[in-house]
């Protein structure tokens, strides 16, 4: 019975920390809303803005990928194999993600746009209340 009751003690401890509001891993240092300039950060509708969400989920204006493989490279990059979707296509694209020394975020070969690399400022979004 006391092995019994230790299972379950250890079984509700692992829901309670399951359950629990704050997260059990840190964000990464690229997670967030990201837009080409200030003023695409104030305007939801800008193609120009991107946000990466759960570490491996980046959405732009029409395409949305979901990185299969990420690995680091540098202090603050990373390497990204990902699975896309956009405008009725589905595609792969390779970037590497880093974080510049201003707190900018710059994708090198990235899925969207003309340039082969892409600049990105942090967006401030307010919360909901």
């Amino acid at each position: 019975m006391r092995a019994a009751t230790r299972i379950a003690m250890a079984l509700s401890f692992g829901v309670a920390l399951a359950g629990s509001s704050n997260p059990v891993w840190a964000a990464q240092p690229y997670e967030g809303f990201w837009a080409s300039t200030r003023k695409d950060c104030r305007d939801q509708d800008s193609a120009n803005r991107m946000s990466i969400e759960g570490g491996n989920r980046l959405y732009w204006y029409e395409t949305r990928c979901r990185a299969n493989e990420i690995t680091a490279d540098g202090k603050l990059g990373w390497k990204m194999k990902l699975a896309c979707e956009g405008e009725g296509e589905k595609f792969r694209s390779n970037p590497r993600v880093s974080i510049a020394a201003d707190g900018g975020l710059v994708m090198d070969n990235g899925p969207v746009g003309q340039a082969r690399r892409q600049t990105y400022v942090r967006c401030e979004i307010a919360k909901k209340r």
